[in-house]
């Protein structure tokens, strides 16, 4: 079954290669590097272009966050700024493929 998500969401990885979505599914993912992330919150992003979101290769993932509020408030921040104030670190992007396209600038 695919889903038709929002460009942003905010995930929870429970363990190796499965997350629970906003919807509440435990749904598979995959990334770029074929390793899987650490545990915790994620906020999940998507090329426009895309149109069936699945969280997989076309998604990057931004994280871990401990709580599901840290999350929410880099979500806000990246919709403030329009997308542009995501300083990729090491600990945000672990799977952006476009991460070059990106424009770099300090979140306070």
């Amino acid at each position: 079954m695919d889903a038709d998500y929002d460009v942003h969401e905010i995930v929870k990885v429970i363990r190796d290669f499965w997350l629970i979505d906003a919807e509440s599914y435990q749904r598979q993912y995959h990334t770029t590097q074929n390793q899987p992330l650490a545990t915790g919150y994620y906020v999940v992003a998507w090329p426009d272009t895309i149109r069936i979101r699945r969280f997989n290769v076309q998604a990057s993932f931004y994280g871990p966050f401990n709580l599901r509020q840290e999350a929410q408030a880099f979500l806000a921040t990246m919709q403030e700024h329009k997308y542009r104030l995501i300083k990729l670190h090491k600990s945000w992007a672990l799977s952006a493929p476009n991460a070059d396209l990106i424009e770099e600038q300090e979140v306070a």
